[in-house]
């Protein structure tokens, strides 16, 4: 009877379960069917494609101090079929103009010009390269609306550009997804990045040279017998360095970081400084203790020269470690 009993139970239960199951099938199924799809949704929807064409005519007022630059392009947007790319963004623009040059019915360009903001990085100066970007992103369509993909054949930066002081290298076009926090939405990007780099030849020149030559004149005060000649020659040459220093890292700007022409000029200083130092030594050893005549004389000689020794190694040390951040950064 018992067996019976249970049997009948288990009867019951799977016969609930199925009826249970049916009824969460039945109320369910409609819910799915009915679910409203929102403008973000992807289902049976392909993102339509722009092509981006991008010629830059000109380039200006590239301000390290405050990263910004000036440019003049032409831009176009290209689809096979009518794409709504028209509302499109510049979006590290201060401030920018575009008027229609061309409006065909697949294609459309516009001329624009516009002041950008960029991040210089300058921990390289003076061998350093700055990029430029020009970032273009749609205002409203998201990425599984509308992709933008880079037309290299219908862009170029003018050969006639040019920027004083620079040299406009070869520039790159790429396009990538950015997510938008506060949108909740992701949208494509496509940037154009002009690489701009000082010339080597032009900043040894115009920098490097005179540092050492602030260097030897003060190294060759050790060749001189009197130690207030040290003194004042050294003194001169780094109040010199120091005026120098200011003028030429003047268009930087203030940076939380050292370049590599502060590391260099602080290698300046310290070369300096020991011809001070060895002049002071020789000073305060003839003075207090009376060092005269041959004796004297050759302990003298024998402290400038091993400053002079000390300032060589110095330099060549430095300018070891200096290029070889440079290299490697």
């Amino acid at each position: 009877m018992q067996a019976e009993m249970r049997l009948r139970v288990a009867w019951l239960v799977a016969l609930l379960a199925v009826t249970a199951a049916f009824g969460v099938l039945a109320f369910a199924a409609p819910a799915r069917a009915t679910a409203p799809i929102g403008a973000g949704a992807t289902a049976d929807s392909t993102a339509a494609t722009a092509r981006l064409g991008i010629v830059v005519k000109s380039l200006s007022n590239v301000d390290l101090e405050q990263g910004t630059f000036h440019a003049n392009f032409y831009l176009g947007v290209m689809c096979a079929e009518p794409c709504q790319a028209d509302e499109w963004d510049l979006v590290n623009a201060n401030a920018y103009t575009a008027e229609v040059s061309l409006d065909e019915t697949t294609s459309k360009w516009w001329r624009v010009s516009a002041t950008f903001v960029f991040q210089p990085d300058l921990r390289l100066f003076p061998f350093d390269t700055q990029n430029l970007p020009i970032i273009v992103q749609h205002d409203l369509l998201t990425v599984d609306q509308l992709a933008f993909v880079p037309e290299m054949s219908r862009s170029e930066v003018n050969p006639d550009v040019g920027v004083p002081g620079w040299i406009v290298e070869p520039f790159t076009f790429t396009t990538s997804e950015h997510r938008s926090v506060a949108l909740n939405e992701t949208y494509s990007r496509a940037e154009f990045d002009i690489p701009i780099g000082r010339s080597t030849i032009a900043s040894i020149t115009k920098y490097y040279i005179p540092l050492l030559i602030f260097i030897l004149l003060g190294a060759a005060t050790l060749f001189l017998g009197r130690n207030d000649i040290q003194l004042r020659t050294a003194g001169t040459a780094l109040v010199g360095l120091t005026i120098f220093y200011l003028f030429t890292s003047g268009g930087v700007g203030s940076v939380g970081y050292l370049t590599v022409w502060d590391a260099s000029v602080m290698v300046g200083y310290l070369a300096l400084g020991l011809v001070m130092a060895s002049g002071i030594v020789g000073a305060y050893l003839y003075h207090e203790h009376k060092f005269e005549g041959p004796a004297g004389e050759a302990l003298n000689k024998r402290i400038r020269f091993g400053f002079l020794w000390g300032i060589i190694a110095l330099v060549v040390v430095g300018a070891v470690a200096i290029t070889l951040v440079a290299v490697l950064t």
